[in-house]
């Protein structure tokens, strides 16, 4: 190979630059979901979830869990001492909804924000990242940990949109909404990626016209595909007893669209009930059984090797096994998860009142 003399000139131009030279580095330290099972889709690993310098989505149609799921990593992320920076646009992140989930919100620890617009959340990041920055560098491993929550994206209005809502006019500004979006979230990208800084934003999806695209029920818009590190697509199953109609709280099927650290396109089914909220090992059960971990002897279970059974009550993995599957379970760190047993004709829309087995009674009387 013949010598490239200039490369030296390079390396001396590169050094003038405000730019990083070498390799990407890794994200510095995760913040968990709230459950394991998540947090694996989300990063390939059962002990992370969002991880520091990136943007991560949470996206679903509306009651999927989205802001309860972001509630969740407010409480996890100030486990893990960080502040957190709430910014809302649609009034859904109360402070008692919040503080039931386990957030702690005084001043010193929390702050909320609430906007209308774009061009507001906008300057709200630009005025606390660039005030982070001048305290503590643009890349000190040390500095205080932030999270920073945006719920949601999708009642976000332009300028312009909020002009003629003060003089009672009913225009949208989509093309320029979906345009200022993107920018947005790109300055987000190389805002934070050096700074011990995770931002997490919930977004609407629109219904998917077309199944045979291979998109499933339904999708994210562009700009949020084009820039986040990690995508979540939240939709919801109806979380009932069994022999009971009453619903007692969803079951969240989670699908990782787009990861950066592991497979994408992994599913789990994680249940939360309305009285007790999300439990750590939710799900843990049924992926057990998929990487066989563990196998199903009539109304009791095994972990593969032992002899002993046990009892899953409301199939729940005991407490008392929940670390030794979930330690054999993360060994198995290169398994496709599927969330087995769930189809998307189970997933309920917002409105729609029915059963999961009346859902695909139904569908499979239309395909006659």
């Amino acid at each position: 190979m013949s010598k490239m003399d200039f490369l030296k000139t390079f390396e001396k131009d590169l050094g003038k630059l405000d730019v990083q030279v070498g390799s990407g580095d890794p994200p510095r330290y995760w913040y968990s979901c709230g459950n394991y099972t998540l947090n694996r889709i989300m990063s390939g690993s059962f002990f992370k979830g969002i991880p520091q310098g990136r943007v991560t989505g949470l996206v679903g149609p509306s009651g999927a869990g989205k802001s309860f799921l972001a509630a969740n990593l407010m409480a996890s992320a100030q486990r893990e001492g960080a502040y957190v920076l709430m910014i809302d646009a649609e009034n859904a992140s109360d402070e008692k909804f919040v503080q039931a989930i386990g957030v702690d919100t005084s001043p010193e620890n929390y702050k909320y924000v609430g906007v209308r617009t774009i061009p507001q959340v906008n300057k709200v990041m630009s005025s606390f990242v660039k005030g982070y920055k001048n305290d503590f560098g643009p890349n000190d491993p040390n500095a205080p940990q932030i999270l920073i929550v945006i719920d949601s994206l999708d009642m976000l209005m332009t300028e312009t949109e909020d002009g003629n809502w003060d003089k009672g006019v009913t225009k949208g500004d989509q093309g320029q909404r979906n345009k200022q979006l993107k920018q947005m979230l790109r300055t987000f990208v190389q805002g934070i990626k050096n700074l011990n800084i995770s931002v997490v934003i919930t977004d609407g999806v629109y219904k998917n016209q077309d199944v045979m695209n291979g998109e499933g029920l339904y999708i994210a818009k562009e700009a949020i595909r084009f820039s986040l590190s990690q995508i979540v697509m939240l939709t919801k199953l109806k979380l009932k007893d069994a022999g009971s109609s009453k619903v007692k709280g969803i079951r969240m099927k989670c699908e990782g669209i787009k990861t950066r650290f592991t497979k994408p396109f992994q599913k789990v089914v994680v249940e939360v009930p309305y009285d007790t909220g999300m439990d750590p090992n939710s799900g843990l059960l049924d992926v057990a059984v998929e990487l066989g971990i563990v196998q199903k002897k009539g109304s009791r279970y095994v972990t593969t090797g032992e002899d002993t059974t046990w009892y899953a009550d409301n199939k729940q993995v005991p407490a008392e096994k929940a670390e030794q599957i979930v330690e054999l379970a993360e060994a198995k760190s290169d398994a496709f998860l599927l969330a087995t047993g769930v189809l998307d004709s189970d997933v309920a829309d917002p409105d729609d009142d029915r059963s999961a087995t009346k859902r695909r009674q139904d569908n499979a009387s239309e395909d006659e």
